[in-house]
């Protein structure tokens, strides 16, 4: 069903070393329009690596990135244009410290999209509201949460009116009872539409909210599925080694 639309992004035999290290080793995918796609496996596997390279934060040693069917490699001059389209939600957040909540949200829209402060503010706090934490709009960093400094996060790249969205571990550096709230969050993009790539340790996430779960490791594509036939039949032995590890704490 979604197959027969041009993918949002495309991977061809993607490789990315790092020295003598080889953090991603000639992986090759499709994302297409609402999907999420959500990709786990080990420390090291090149997980956080494949999603750095979908809007050229890394730069590939081989292969090929398509986004919205533009090469990155043959425009580089394009890069700035096409990230305007890919919203990046990090594990630490990356909020500035001096700005208040509104004012980091409505940065990019100001400098970016040239928006006046009225109406760049106005579109800030539709999505402070969409994350629920519209009454946080003139406290700074500081004085929220790490759940709730996330959740701006999601809020200023949600500001720039992406096509897809790209969350590197955003839970791994909160406190588990800040979780739920980050993950309710990105549910509710799911039922929205969004093209979403995650890249998470969450299982049930992944199980809920995934078209498909991406297993990597030692920089390839170990195996892929649809969430029910990745959690209960998957069908390598290094995918059920490394499930039957991570979901027996």
């Amino acid at each position: 069903m979604i197959e027969n639309k041009q993918p949002m992004i495309e991977i061809k035999n993607l490789s990315k070393n790092f020295g003598a290290v080889e953090a991603v080793n000639g992986v090759s995918l499709k994302v297409f329009p609402k999907q999420v796609l959500v990709i786990i496996g080990p420390s090291g596997s090149g997980k956080s690596t494949l999603l750095r390279a979908m809007n050229w934060l890394e730069c590939p040693t081989e292969g090929e990135v398509i986004v919205d069917g533009v090469s990155l490699s043959e425009n580089q001059q394009c890069i700035n244009a096409i990230r305007s389209n890919i919203g990046m939600v990090f594990q630490n957040f990356n909020l500035y410290g001096h700005l208040t909540v509104i004012e980091n949200i409505t940065l990019a829209l100001r400098i970016v999209k040239k928006m006046k402060k009225g109406p760049a503010e106005k579109i800030a706090m539709q999505q402070l509201i969409k994350v629920g934490i519209a009454d946080k709009a003139k406290n700074y960093p500081a004085q929220l949460s790490g759940g709730q400094q996330q959740r701006v996060a999601i809020a200023r790249a949600l500001a720039m009116e992406p096509k897809v969205m790209l969350f590197d571990e955003p839970t791994s550096a909160l406190d588990p009872e800040m979780i739920k709230e980050v993950l309710d969050v990105m549910l509710l993009l799911v039922k929205d539409g969004m093209t979403m790539v995650i890249v998470t340790h969450e299982m049930g996430f992944a199980k809920a909210a995934a078209d498909e779960v991406i297993f990597m490791d030692m920089g390839k594509i170990v195996e892929r599925a649809a969430p029910d036939v990745f959690f209960n039949n998957p069908a390598c032995d290094r995918t059920k080694q490394f499930l039957s590890q991570i979901l027996s704490h």
